[in-house]
């Protein structure tokens, strides 16, 4: 829950993401593939867990991404695509893709539509139970690498102290971030995706993206892009530094250190907290902070954004390989979350219908808490 709130507040602050404007007929068709990792320090040591595991039915596996973070983190390939098309598709529309055959993900790739209802946009925003109103948020801000807090940080946001109008387009933009549920939801448009319930998507370790993608649809156009060949899953994030199998001591600077990435063209790093109940503590990468930000888009940026982001020292050059967390600012958060992302090469047509791009990305999550600790909080004395 308090992830969410973290992340509709990040949209509210100007984090969103569009899919674009052009004429009133124009649909997308976007093929994004990411290499992800998720990192979960301490969870091998969580009260019971080692028992759990030992004592699993005969035939009984614990599912990829679970073991996976129980041997320290190990990463997955991920390939989504989303078809975006104006109006509510007929109930015979279909649309399917044609991979190259180096994804090793079959001969075609069956997407699903999904249909939105008027429904779905409406409803109040309301804060997850237990939690304060949003009101009664407040926003502290650091950003840059430095070993201890600079000097006019943090950049404090008390959303009850803001004027009438701009809290009241906060909250609306946040609104409609709840509502979307994900990136399915558009008013009046269609969205065909994939993976889907009957084709999960895995993507196998040696496959490449490079090759062409052919969709054929009956009801919005058919196009075919190609991903050349230095357009491919780019490299996971392999850190020296934090430890990714015990937390970190957060009262210290923490030095973020990684392998150098091929390819990438800009990288972002960022950290999210909650103090107490009501405080939220965000942590940049940027060097420059400008007013009303919080944090970059974490999505698909184009390749022209993340230049533009790199030249405004909103995020560092693909080149990089390290930054540091001053000391001490989420010493008070129980379960602080790492995010990193790093941009890779792009596709894209200039004309089409839809109008496709490709788009790659690298993306690590670590949990910078104490797992065990925390499972035991909660849990109680005696871990009952």
């Amino acid at each position: 829950m308090r992830s969410r709130l973290v992340f509709v507040t990040l949209i509210a602050l100007g984090a969103g993401i569009t899919v674009g404007a052009a004429a009133d007929d124009q649909a997308y068709l976007g093929i994004f593939a990411e290499t992800s990792l998720t990192v979960m320090p301490g969870m091998a040591e969580m009260p019971g867990m080692a028992d759990m595991i030992k004592n699993l039915p005969k035939g009984v596996e614990l599912p990829p991404q679970v073991a996976a973070m129980l041997k320290g983190g190990e990463p997955e390939r991920k390939l989504d695509i989303r078809l975006w098309s104006p109006g509510i598709a007929p109930n015979d529309a279909f649309a399917w893709i044609a991979p190259p055959a180096g994804l090793k993900a079959g001969k075609r790739l069956d997407l699903e539509l999904y249909r939105p209802t008027a429904a779905e946009a409406t409803g109040d925003m309301a804060m997850p139970p237990g939690m304060p109103k949003f009101e009664e948020m407040t926003i502290k801000i650091y950003w840059g690498s430095s070993p201890t807090v600079r000097p006019g940080q943090p950049r404090v946001i008390k959303i009850g102290d803001m004027p009438a109008e701009q809290k009241a387009q906060m909250q609306a933009q946040a609104k409609a971030a709840m509502a979307q549920g994900g990136y399915f939801y558009k008013p009046d448009w269609t969205t065909a995706h994939w993976p889907t319930e009957k084709q999960p998507g895995t993507i196998a370790n040696e496959a490449s993206l490079v090759g062409d993608y052919a969709l054929t649809t009956n009801y919005t156009g058919n196009v075919t892009i190609g991903a050349p060949q230095n357009v491919d899953f780019l490299a996971p994030f392999k850190l020296s530094s934090p430890d990714t199998t015990q937390a970190p001591d957060l009262t210290q600077a923490i030095p973020i250190q990684w392998d150098a990435i091929a390819n990438a063209l800009g990288i972002h790093a960022g950290i999210t907290g909650m103090e107490g109940r009501n405080t939220i503590v965000i942590w940049t990468s940027s060097e420059s902070m400008p007013e009303g930000w919080t944090m970059p888009d974490m999505g698909y940026l184009q390749m022209a954004e993340v230049r533009r982001y790199v030249d405004a020292e909103i995020m560092m050059p693909g080149t990089a390989t390290e930054v540091t967390v001053p000391a001490g600012i989420f010493a008070k958060c129980m379960m602080p979350m790492l995010m990193m992302v790093g941009y890779g090469p792009g596709a894209a047509l200039a004309e089409g219908q839809p109008l496709p791009r490709i788009q790659t990305k690298t993306a690590l999550n670590m949990n910078l808490g104490d797992m065990s600790k925390a499972a035991g909080g909660m849990m109680g004395p005696g871990g009952q």
